[in-house]
């Protein structure tokens, strides 16, 4: 068995444990943000209306940021780990943890919305003038967008900072000294 066929088998194996990783810390990320995020209020004013309490509209924005900062670690994080496989670096693992970081945001993104979604039930049919909490949502889908921009970012920031060509260390086993007569010969 040559050493390419195993090293093909190990990239693709990293590559597949990214993906899976990447979507498992995404949807604990999503229950984390769902008990971090905080439920907006809401006056009934008629059945099936409600008005936001003052200052209550403020939530949203808090989710929102909530959701942006846990991709954003999701986002820095996974790359570092994964990039330590130095057997498989390259554009393949890239685009696993491209595409893990992807998976990872929505799942993140739907445990989180349903987990809150649980903790925060909507009453049925609420009495005109009560109070209830709203389960929180991040309002824009954009949010979807950090993690894998940051992984992106993150992959590129420590491909740049690698000073091996081929993203590996390699070990020299000798040094070689030019002599003059290669000197020369390069120079022809």
């Amino acid at each position: 068995m040559s050493n390419e066929g195993v090293g093909a088998r190990t990239t693709v194996r990293t590559s597949l444990v990214a993906v899976v990783a990447s979507v498992v810390v995404g949807a604990l990320a999503g229950l984390l943000w769902s008990i971090l995020a905080p439920t907006e209020q809401f006056v009934v004013v008629v059945p099936g209306q409600g008005a936001a309490l003052t200052g209550e509209s403020l939530h949203r924005f808090d989710s929102l940021a909530l959701f942006g900062c846990i991709s954003f670690v999701c986002g820095v994080l996974l790359p570092v780990a994964f990039w330590t496989r130095k057997a498989a670096r390259g554009p393949v693992l890239f685009l696993a943890m491209l595409a893990g970081a992807v998976l990872g945001a929505l799942a993140m993104l739907g445990v989180g919305v349903w987990v809150a979604g649980l903790l925060h039930a909507r009453p049925q049919d609420p009495a005109v003038g009560s109070v209830v909490e709203v389960a929180p949502g991040i309002g824009s889908l954009l949010a979807l967008v950090i993690q894998p921009l940051v992984t992106s970012l993150v992959v590129v920031l420590l491909a740049a900072m690698n000073p091996h060509d081929n993203l590996m260390y390699t070990p020299v086993d000798e040094s070689i000294e030019p002599d003059d007569v290669a000197l020369e010969k390069d120079h022809a």
